[in-house]
């Protein structure tokens, strides 16, 4: 019989179908597996291919029999078995894990860490904690996520570079809006495709970092930066990379240069210690004096002009 426990929350018509007609030309080649209890079978993995075998009209289908056990059990199984196979979707696979946290915490009378998570069901730490956060949300946006209308990871990505972010460094900022407040100003974005991808939020992050540092810099103990970041979250049609544009871009642009030039220069270095023949040396010299002098040409022509 089917197992009420199934995490598989979803079962579309048209995988089914093509799994039916499969089995009606082939037959179940894999076997269903399942478990004996009060004089049935339940079943641990395999339901698609049960419900597609008796929609036939299929009497028997090969089944691998296994013992008895608790439901935390099967459902380690089933998360062990489902990392080989088809995985589950994101909001049956959370919803899952809630509940082995739930018999675990139960069982040993404590709330399991990740790390334990992980290692019984063989999901990856960062998958783990992704899970566990997806459970706290609004009922609406785990909606959002089991329709594939908002993926998983933009809510991950919100928490990670908005929502915890904020509070921890523009706290009075934070609590100017809430985090309800935040992230619905985001999530409105998403769906009115003001925001488009997951990783521009990696963009706020930044935006973020510089305000805070704005702030401990300033007398006021505030940062200008704040009026963005209070427009992104106020006006629908206000865009991240707008913001970004405005506040940051040019103070990472600059700090990637520097590290490229730190790592250039320890090329330089490297490759002169190395070279074997006066020839290869020369070479690289070259490659330097026209390096710089090229630079030197650049940099006459914007020193000392206005930036007004």
């Amino acid at each position: 019989m089917p197992n009420d426990d199934n995490p598989r929350l979803d079962f579309p018509q048209d995988e089914l179908d093509r799994l039916a007609q499969s089995i009606d030309q082939e037959g179940v080649l894999v076997p269903i597996v399942v478990y004996p209890r009060a004089g049935k079978f339940v079943l641990v993995d395999g339901e698609r291919r049960f419900r597609c075998s008796r929609d036939l009209g299929l009497e028997t289908i090969p089944a691998v029999v296994t013992a008895e056990r608790t439901e935390r059990e099967v459902l380690q199984q089933m998360f062990n078995i489902h990392l080989i196979r088809e995985p589950w979707r994101d909001i049956p696979t959370a919803k899952a894990l809630q509940r082995l946290a739930d018999q675990l915490r139960e069982e040993e009378g404590r709330e399991p860490t990740d790390k334990e998570l992980r290692e019984k069901t063989g999901l990856s730490i960062e998958r783990v904690r992704q899970l566990r956060y997806v459970t706290q949300l609004p009922d609406e946006w785990q909606r959002y996520i089991r329709e594939e209308t908002i993926p998983l990871n933009f809510f991950w990505e919100l928490k990670k570079n908005v929502v915890d972010p904020m509070r921890k460094k523009l706290p009075s900022l934070y609590d100017e809006f809430g985090e309800e407040s935040l992230g619905t100003a985001f999530v409105d974005k998403r769906l009115n495709q003001v925001i488009t991808d997951t990783v521009s939020l990696r963009k706020m992050n930044p935006i973020i970092s510089l305000a805070a540092l704005d702030a401990e810099n300033s007398p006021t103990g505030k940062s200008d930066i704040d009026n963005a970041i209070r427009d992104l979250i106020t006006r629908q049609d206000a865009t991240i990379e707008d913001a970004y544009d405005d506040t940051v871009q040019m103070m990472v642009e600059v700090d990637k240069l520097g590290r490229r030039t730190t790592t250039m220069l320890a090329a330089f270095t490297r490759l002169l210690s190395q070279a074997r023949e006066d020839g290869e040396r020369a070479e690289l010299i070259s490659l330097g004096r026209r390096f710089t002098s090229e630079l030197n040409s650049i940099l006459d022509v914007y020193n000392g002009q206005s930036l007004g």
